[in-house]
Protein backbone atom coordinates (compact mmCIF):
# COMPACT_ATOMS: atom_id res chain seq x y z
CA UNK A 1 0.00 0.00 0.00
CA UNK A 2 1.28 3.17 -1.31
CA UNK A 3 1.15 6.35 1.79
CA UNK A 4 0.88 9.65 1.31
CA UNK A 5 1.23 12.93 3.16
CA UNK A 6 -1.84 14.37 1.71
CA UNK A 7 -4.64 12.97 -0.07
CA UNK A 8 -7.26 15.27 -2.20
CA UNK A 9 -10.16 13.00 -2.52
CA UNK A 10 -12.76 14.35 -5.17
CA UNK A 11 -16.82 13.75 -5.66
CA UNK A 12 -17.28 11.16 -7.80
CA UNK A 13 -19.95 13.12 -9.82
CA UNK A 14 -17.26 15.26 -11.16
CA UNK A 15 -13.82 13.15 -11.33
CA UNK A 16 -12.76 10.41 -12.68
CA UNK A 17 -11.19 7.30 -11.05
CA UNK A 18 -7.60 5.95 -11.75
CA UNK A 19 -9.09 2.95 -12.38
CA UNK A 20 -11.29 3.85 -14.82
CA UNK A 21 -9.38 2.34 -18.16
CA UNK A 22 -10.12 5.26 -20.41
CA UNK A 23 -9.93 8.35 -18.39
CA UNK A 24 -6.44 10.31 -19.08
CA UNK A 25 -6.94 13.28 -16.45
CA UNK A 26 -8.93 13.25 -13.28
CA UNK A 27 -11.57 15.91 -15.18
CA UNK A 28 -12.91 15.07 -18.36
CA UNK A 29 -11.14 17.31 -20.72
CA UNK A 30 -14.30 18.19 -22.67
CA UNK A 31 -16.37 19.32 -19.68
CA UNK A 32 -16.44 22.49 -17.91
CA UNK A 33 -14.63 21.53 -15.67
CA UNK A 34 -11.71 20.27 -17.78
CA UNK A 35 -9.54 23.69 -16.36
CA UNK A 36 -9.51 21.53 -12.84
CA UNK A 37 -6.84 19.31 -13.97
CA UNK A 38 -4.86 22.64 -13.97
CA UNK A 39 -5.71 24.02 -10.63
CA UNK A 40 -5.05 20.23 -8.85
CA UNK A 41 -1.88 19.88 -10.90
CA UNK A 42 -0.65 22.92 -9.91
CA UNK A 43 -1.83 21.82 -6.35
CA UNK A 44 0.24 18.00 -6.10
CA UNK A 45 3.51 19.94 -7.40
CA UNK A 46 3.05 22.57 -4.51
CA UNK A 47 2.43 19.87 -2.17
CA UNK A 48 6.01 18.54 -3.57
CA UNK A 49 8.12 21.30 -3.22
CA UNK A 50 6.78 21.84 0.64
CA UNK A 51 7.80 18.51 0.94
CA UNK A 52 4.66 16.88 1.32
CA UNK A 53 3.84 13.16 -1.23
CA UNK A 54 0.44 14.06 -2.39
CA UNK A 55 -2.26 12.20 -4.54
CA UNK A 56 -5.34 12.75 -6.15
CA UNK A 57 -8.88 10.22 -5.46
CA UNK A 58 -12.44 10.12 -6.01
CA UNK A 59 -14.93 9.00 -3.69
CA UNK A 60 -15.30 6.42 -5.64
CA UNK A 61 -12.14 4.55 -4.41
CA UNK A 62 -12.67 4.81 -1.10
CA UNK A 63 -11.98 1.35 0.61
CA UNK A 64 -11.66 1.78 4.27
CA UNK A 65 -10.20 4.13 6.87
CA UNK A 66 -8.26 6.62 4.89
CA UNK A 67 -7.66 4.46 2.17
CA UNK A 68 -8.22 4.43 -1.51
CA UNK A 69 -8.55 1.23 -4.11
CA UNK A 70 -6.35 3.89 -6.89
CA UNK A 71 -4.98 7.03 -7.38
CA UNK A 72 -3.46 9.91 -9.50
CA UNK A 73 -0.03 11.59 -9.60
CA UNK A 74 1.24 14.28 -10.88
CA UNK A 75 4.80 14.08 -12.53
CA UNK A 76 7.32 15.57 -15.19
CA UNK A 77 4.14 17.55 -16.56
CA UNK A 78 1.75 14.66 -17.29
CA UNK A 79 -0.96 13.11 -14.90
CA UNK A 80 -0.22 9.37 -13.94
CA UNK A 81 -2.54 6.62 -13.02
CA UNK A 82 -1.57 3.54 -10.66
CA UNK A 83 -4.41 1.16 -9.52
CA UNK A 84 -3.31 0.18 -6.35
CA UNK A 85 -4.18 0.64 -2.95
CA UNK A 86 -2.62 3.94 -1.09
CA UNK A 87 -3.87 5.50 2.43
CA UNK A 88 -3.51 8.94 4.21
CA UNK A 89 -3.82 10.52 7.56
CA UNK A 90 -4.68 13.64 6.23
CA UNK A 91 -7.47 14.35 3.68
CA UNK A 92 -8.18 17.67 1.56
CA UNK A 93 -11.88 16.84 1.21
CA UNK A 94 -13.84 17.82 -1.75
CA UNK A 95 -16.74 15.39 -1.73
CA UNK A 96 -20.04 15.63 0.08
CA UNK A 97 -22.50 12.48 0.29
CA UNK A 98 -25.85 13.10 -1.64
CA UNK A 99 -27.35 9.63 -1.22
CA UNK A 100 -27.29 6.59 1.63
CA UNK A 101 -24.29 5.05 0.19
CA UNK A 102 -22.15 8.22 -0.34
CA UNK A 103 -23.05 8.90 3.39
CA UNK A 104 -22.31 5.15 4.87
CA UNK A 105 -18.88 5.80 2.72
CA UNK A 106 -17.71 9.28 4.11
CA UNK A 107 -18.32 7.43 7.31
CA UNK A 108 -15.85 4.75 6.05
CA UNK A 109 -13.15 7.13 5.23
CA UNK A 110 -13.47 8.92 8.44
CA UNK A 111 -13.96 6.21 10.76
CA UNK A 112 -10.62 5.56 12.50
CA UNK A 113 -9.92 9.30 14.47
CA UNK A 114 -5.98 9.11 12.81
CA UNK A 115 -7.50 10.16 9.49
CA UNK A 116 -8.18 14.06 9.47
CA UNK A 117 -10.10 16.18 7.22
CA UNK A 118 -9.00 19.27 6.04
CA UNK A 119 -12.03 21.05 6.47
CA UNK A 120 -13.67 21.50 9.36
CA UNK A 121 -16.02 18.57 10.93
CA UNK A 122 -18.99 20.54 12.50
CA UNK A 123 -18.75 23.63 9.98
CA UNK A 124 -19.22 20.66 7.00
CA UNK A 125 -22.21 19.11 9.26
CA UNK A 126 -23.76 22.63 9.37
CA UNK A 127 -23.06 24.30 5.89
CA UNK A 128 -23.88 20.62 4.06
CA UNK A 129 -27.31 21.06 5.13
CA UNK A 130 -28.70 24.16 3.89
CA UNK A 131 -31.32 23.77 6.52
CA UNK A 132 -28.76 23.32 9.53
CA UNK A 133 -27.60 27.03 8.26
CA UNK A 134 -30.52 28.33 7.71
CA UNK A 135 -30.93 26.98 12.09
CA UNK A 136 -27.42 27.90 13.17
CA UNK A 137 -27.43 31.47 11.49
CA UNK A 138 -31.17 32.31 10.91
CA UNK A 139 -30.65 36.27 12.26
CA UNK A 140 -28.47 36.94 8.87
CA UNK A 141 -30.19 34.10 6.37
CA UNK A 142 -33.03 33.93 4.42
CA UNK A 143 -36.40 32.57 5.69
CA UNK A 144 -36.13 28.55 4.99
CA UNK A 145 -38.45 25.64 5.54
CA UNK A 146 -38.18 21.91 4.57
CA UNK A 147 -39.94 20.51 2.18
CA UNK A 148 -40.95 16.94 3.76
CA UNK A 149 -42.66 15.16 0.50
CA UNK A 150 -44.72 15.39 -2.05
CA UNK A 151 -47.95 15.48 -0.25
CA UNK A 152 -50.22 18.24 -0.83
CA UNK A 153 -51.05 18.82 2.66
CA UNK A 154 -47.21 18.69 3.84
CA UNK A 155 -46.11 21.50 1.15
CA UNK A 156 -49.30 23.56 2.02
CA UNK A 157 -47.95 23.53 5.83
CA UNK A 158 -44.32 23.82 4.45
CA UNK A 159 -45.68 27.45 2.53
CA UNK A 160 -47.65 28.23 5.49
CA UNK A 161 -44.38 28.21 8.16
CA UNK A 162 -42.44 29.69 5.42
CA UNK A 163 -45.04 32.81 5.29
CA UNK A 164 -45.15 32.93 8.88
CA UNK A 165 -41.34 33.55 9.07
CA UNK A 166 -41.53 36.34 5.91
CA UNK A 167 -43.74 38.34 8.42
CA UNK A 168 -41.17 38.55 11.22
CA UNK A 169 -38.71 40.33 8.95
CA UNK A 170 -38.54 43.13 5.84
CA UNK A 171 -41.15 41.90 3.54
CA UNK A 172 -40.25 44.47 0.83
CA UNK A 173 -37.27 42.42 -0.05
CA UNK A 174 -38.96 39.36 -1.43
CA UNK A 175 -40.83 38.66 -4.53
CA UNK A 176 -44.19 36.52 -4.71
CA UNK A 177 -41.89 34.04 -6.14
CA UNK A 178 -40.84 30.53 -4.31
CA UNK A 179 -36.97 29.03 -4.92
CA UNK A 180 -36.82 25.01 -4.14
CA UNK A 181 -33.11 23.72 -4.07
CA UNK A 182 -31.62 20.60 -2.75
CA UNK A 183 -31.29 20.64 0.41
CA UNK A 184 -27.80 18.89 0.28
CA UNK A 185 -26.87 20.42 -3.35
CA UNK A 186 -24.16 22.55 -4.50
CA UNK A 187 -23.38 23.52 -7.98
CA UNK A 188 -26.33 25.58 -8.60
CA UNK A 189 -28.08 22.12 -9.51
CA UNK A 190 -31.73 21.11 -8.84
CA UNK A 191 -33.10 24.54 -8.05
CA UNK A 192 -36.48 26.17 -9.36
CA UNK A 193 -38.16 28.93 -9.08
CA UNK A 194 -42.00 28.63 -8.95
CA UNK A 195 -44.29 31.56 -10.18
CA UNK A 196 -47.70 30.37 -9.12
CA UNK A 197 -49.79 27.34 -8.02
CA UNK A 198 -46.95 26.83 -5.61
CA UNK A 199 -48.29 23.40 -3.90
CA UNK A 200 -49.29 21.76 -6.98
CA UNK A 201 -46.09 22.61 -8.96
CA UNK A 202 -43.60 22.01 -6.45
CA UNK A 203 -45.56 18.50 -5.31
CA UNK A 204 -44.52 17.87 -9.73
CA UNK A 205 -40.67 18.48 -9.03
CA UNK A 206 -40.42 16.26 -5.73
CA UNK A 207 -42.14 13.46 -7.69
CA UNK A 208 -39.72 14.03 -10.19
CA UNK A 209 -36.35 14.43 -8.37
CA UNK A 210 -37.55 11.31 -5.38
CA UNK A 211 -33.73 10.87 -4.53
CA UNK A 212 -33.59 14.80 -4.12
CA UNK A 213 -34.63 16.46 -0.31
CA UNK A 214 -35.82 19.95 -0.70
CA UNK A 215 -35.91 22.84 1.16
CA UNK A 216 -38.01 26.16 0.09
CA UNK A 217 -36.99 29.77 0.13
CA UNK A 218 -38.76 33.18 -1.08
CA UNK A 219 -37.45 34.43 -4.11
CA UNK A 220 -35.30 37.55 -3.31
CA UNK A 221 -35.46 41.12 -5.19
CA UNK A 222 -31.80 41.03 -6.03
CA UNK A 223 -31.51 42.11 -9.80
CA UNK A 224 -31.01 45.80 -9.18
CA UNK A 225 -29.13 45.41 -5.41
CA UNK A 226 -25.44 45.34 -6.62
CA UNK A 227 -23.37 46.74 -10.07
CA UNK A 228 -19.76 45.74 -9.08
CA UNK A 229 -17.34 47.01 -12.70
CA UNK A 230 -19.09 46.11 -15.74
CA UNK A 231 -21.93 43.48 -14.06
CA UNK A 232 -24.97 43.59 -13.43
CA UNK A 233 -28.48 42.20 -12.70
CA UNK A 234 -28.36 38.78 -10.41
CA UNK A 235 -24.83 39.25 -8.44
CA UNK A 236 -23.61 37.60 -5.25
CA UNK A 237 -20.49 37.58 -3.42
CA UNK A 238 -18.19 35.36 -2.10
CA UNK A 239 -16.52 35.64 0.46
CA UNK A 240 -13.48 33.16 1.60
CA UNK A 241 -11.85 33.06 4.97
CA UNK A 242 -9.00 31.02 6.11
CA UNK A 243 -7.55 31.30 9.42
CA UNK A 244 -9.90 33.45 10.34
CA UNK A 245 -9.06 36.40 7.80
CA UNK A 246 -10.75 37.23 4.46
CA UNK A 247 -8.24 35.61 1.90
CA UNK A 248 -10.13 35.44 -1.36
CA UNK A 249 -13.40 38.60 -2.56
CA UNK A 250 -15.03 37.90 -5.68
CA UNK A 251 -18.66 38.13 -7.58
CA UNK A 252 -20.60 36.08 -9.71
CA UNK A 253 -23.06 37.07 -12.47
CA UNK A 254 -26.12 34.70 -13.23
CA UNK A 255 -26.23 34.90 -17.37
CA UNK A 256 -28.88 36.47 -19.10
CA UNK A 257 -32.54 35.28 -18.74
CA UNK A 258 -31.36 33.14 -15.24
CA UNK A 259 -30.87 34.19 -11.63
CA UNK A 260 -28.43 30.97 -10.25
CA UNK A 261 -25.23 32.80 -10.19
CA UNK A 262 -23.25 29.64 -9.83
CA UNK A 263 -20.38 29.10 -12.42
CA UNK A 264 -22.02 25.94 -13.56
CA UNK A 265 -24.79 27.53 -14.31
CA UNK A 266 -23.33 30.08 -17.06
CA UNK A 267 -22.41 32.23 -14.24
CA UNK A 268 -19.55 34.77 -14.83
CA UNK A 269 -16.85 34.86 -11.85
CA UNK A 270 -14.95 37.90 -11.32
CA UNK A 271 -12.10 38.49 -8.57
CA UNK A 272 -12.74 41.79 -6.77
CA UNK A 273 -10.87 43.50 -4.11
CA UNK A 274 -11.73 43.64 -0.69
CA UNK A 275 -12.67 47.69 -0.93
CA UNK A 276 -14.62 47.23 -3.38
CA UNK A 277 -16.90 45.02 -1.29
CA UNK A 278 -19.59 47.32 0.20
CA UNK A 279 -18.96 47.73 3.61
CA UNK A 280 -22.13 46.30 5.16
CA UNK A 281 -21.86 43.15 3.42
CA UNK A 282 -18.26 43.06 5.13
CA UNK A 283 -20.00 43.94 8.19
CA UNK A 284 -22.35 41.52 8.60
CA UNK A 285 -20.10 38.63 7.25
CA UNK A 286 -17.92 39.21 10.23
CA UNK A 287 -20.83 38.82 12.42
CA UNK A 288 -21.58 35.70 10.93
CA UNK A 289 -17.52 34.57 11.21
CA UNK A 290 -17.81 35.76 14.82
CA UNK A 291 -21.04 33.41 15.25
CA UNK A 292 -19.29 30.87 13.58
CA UNK A 293 -16.64 30.88 16.09
CA UNK A 294 -14.01 28.98 13.67
CA UNK A 295 -10.85 30.90 13.11
CA UNK A 296 -8.70 27.87 12.19
CA UNK A 297 -10.96 26.89 9.39
CA UNK A 298 -11.50 27.15 5.69
CA UNK A 299 -14.93 28.19 4.74
CA UNK A 300 -16.61 30.65 1.93
CA UNK A 301 -20.17 32.88 2.63
CA UNK A 302 -21.96 34.09 -0.29
CA UNK A 303 -24.08 36.79 0.51
CA UNK A 304 -26.82 38.27 -1.21
CA UNK A 305 -27.69 42.13 -1.56
CA UNK A 306 -31.36 43.12 -2.37
CA UNK A 307 -32.58 45.74 -4.00
CA UNK A 308 -33.32 47.65 -0.77
CA UNK A 309 -30.04 47.43 -0.07
CA UNK A 310 -30.53 44.74 2.65
CA UNK A 311 -27.80 41.90 2.86
CA UNK A 312 -29.01 38.26 2.99
CA UNK A 313 -26.33 35.27 3.85
CA UNK A 314 -27.25 32.91 1.04
CA UNK A 315 -25.13 30.16 1.62
CA UNK A 316 -21.97 28.69 3.34
CA UNK A 317 -19.75 26.24 1.79
CA UNK A 318 -16.74 24.49 3.46
CA UNK A 319 -15.11 23.28 0.15
CA UNK A 320 -14.96 26.60 -1.75
CA UNK A 321 -13.39 25.74 -5.57
CA UNK A 322 -9.32 26.32 -6.56
CA UNK A 323 -10.00 26.01 -10.00
CA UNK A 324 -9.68 29.13 -12.59
CA UNK A 325 -10.31 30.40 -15.53
CA UNK A 326 -7.78 29.94 -18.20
CA UNK A 327 -9.28 33.04 -20.19
CA UNK A 328 -8.24 35.34 -17.39
CA UNK A 329 -5.10 35.45 -16.01
CA UNK A 330 -5.81 37.93 -12.66
CA UNK A 331 -8.09 34.39 -11.96
CA UNK A 332 -5.18 31.90 -12.26
CA UNK A 333 -3.26 34.34 -9.95
CA UNK A 334 -5.76 34.35 -7.37
CA UNK A 335 -6.33 30.93 -7.76
CA UNK A 336 -2.71 30.10 -7.23
CA UNK A 337 -2.30 31.93 -3.81
CA UNK A 338 -5.35 30.45 -2.59
CA UNK A 339 -3.98 27.15 -3.04
CA UNK A 340 -0.55 27.78 -1.58
CA UNK A 341 -2.47 29.41 1.34
CA UNK A 342 -3.78 26.24 1.74
CA UNK A 343 -0.82 23.79 0.89
CA UNK A 344 1.45 25.91 3.42
CA UNK A 345 -1.51 24.90 5.98
CA UNK A 346 -1.28 21.93 5.58
CA UNK A 347 2.39 21.42 5.36
CA UNK A 348 2.71 22.88 8.84
CA UNK A 349 0.29 20.47 10.54
CA UNK A 350 1.78 17.47 8.70
CA UNK A 351 5.23 18.34 9.73
CA UNK A 352 4.48 19.32 12.91
CA UNK A 353 2.77 15.75 13.19
CA UNK A 354 5.90 13.99 12.56
CA UNK A 355 8.06 16.25 14.39
CA UNK A 356 6.21 14.60 17.64
CA UNK A 357 8.54 12.01 19.33
CA UNK A 358 8.66 10.88 22.74
CA UNK A 359 10.68 13.04 25.02
CA UNK A 360 13.34 10.62 27.02
CA UNK A 361 14.26 10.98 30.67
CA UNK A 362 17.44 12.37 31.04
CA UNK A 363 19.31 9.12 30.02
CA UNK A 364 21.63 8.90 26.79
CA UNK A 365 20.90 5.18 26.52
CA UNK A 366 17.08 5.79 26.30
CA UNK A 367 17.39 8.69 23.75
CA UNK A 368 19.60 6.50 21.45
CA UNK A 369 17.18 3.56 21.47
CA UNK A 370 14.36 6.17 20.87
CA UNK A 371 16.32 7.18 18.14
CA UNK A 372 17.86 4.51 16.09
CA UNK A 373 16.14 2.55 13.53
CA UNK A 374 15.29 -1.85 14.29
CA UNK A 375 18.16 -3.32 12.53
CA UNK A 376 20.86 -0.28 12.56
CA UNK A 377 23.59 -0.87 15.45
CA UNK A 378 24.70 2.18 17.43
CA UNK A 379 28.37 2.17 18.62
CA UNK A 380 28.73 4.67 21.93
CA UNK A 381 30.91 7.08 21.56
CA UNK A 382 34.46 6.66 22.88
Amino acid sequence: MDQFDVLVVYSEAIAQSASQKYAVFPFDPYSRRANYNDAYAYFLKYCARKSLKAAFATSADIVGAGKCSSYWTYKNNFWVKTDRLCSSKQIFDKFSPVNKDQTIKRKLFFSSSEVKPFNDKDLFQVFFDKYKTYLQLKTFSIPTVVVKNANVETIDKALKKLEELIKKIDKEDFTEDIVIKDRFGAGGNNIYKIKADYAKEIQKIVKKKKKVSFVAQPFLKFDKGLALKKFSGFIDIRLIYHNGNIVQTYIRAAKENDFRCNEHQGGTLTYVSKRRIPQRVLKLSLKVAKKLNKKHALFALDFIVTNNNKVYLLEGNTGPGIDWNLLKKVNEKRAKLFIRAIVKDLAQTIHKSKAKIVKPTNCLEKCDAILTPIGVTRFPIQ
